[in-house]
């Protein structure tokens, strides 16, 4: 076969163009060539690398997979096993931090607050609860006020809503 007609083949090959027929065609031209270029040398070369019927059986070890998995389980084990040592620490750190504040807290008498009357005179006592109840009726009716504008202008907005779909 001539150099033309092999270079055009190797080109349509590398494009994914060539047919079978061409392919076999080319690959008994390269193998049976005895006096090929340089250049079509490595051609040939990475050719009969790259086509199916050269590639040559590889002995494959039969306890590969488990090799594998073994190893793929150890390294992805290690740093697992790191943090979860890391995590145990800080958990077991903030155990013993918080069972001393615990028993801190509980060695500390608690007493109970005893009441004791602000007012020793009744009549301020009273004065005072009337100028409280009078503080929380002002901050009521406020408040009401407030609310009947909230209403008002959610009224408004509904009747805007309610003309905007008709």
């Amino acid at each position: 076969m001539k150099r033309e007609e092999i270079e055009k083949l190797l080109a349509r090959y590398y494009d994914g163009l060539a047919t079978e027929q061409e392919e076999e065609k080319l690959t008994q031209a390269l193998r049976s060539a005895k006096d090929l270029p340089e250049d079509l040398q490595a051609e040939r070369d990475l050719f009969l690398s790259l086509h199916k019927d050269t590639m040559e059986d590889v002995p494959v070890p039969e306890d590969l997979e488990t090799e594998l998995a073994a190893r793929i389980d150890r390294k992805a084990s290690a740093p697992r096993r790191r943090r979860l040592w890391w995590g145990s620490m800080a958990a077991s750190i903030l155990l013993l931090v918080g069972l001393g504040f615990g028993i801190a807290e509980m060695r500390q008498e608690a007493f109970a607050p005893t009441p004791q009357d602000t007012f020793t005179n009744p009549e301020d006592a009273h004065r005072a609860l009337q100028a409280i109840f009078a503080e929380m009726s002002q901050n009521w009716n406020e408040g009401m006020k407030q609310l009947e504008a909230s209403q008002r202008d959610i009224i408004a907005v509904n009747r805007e809503i309610r003309e905007e779909l008709k």
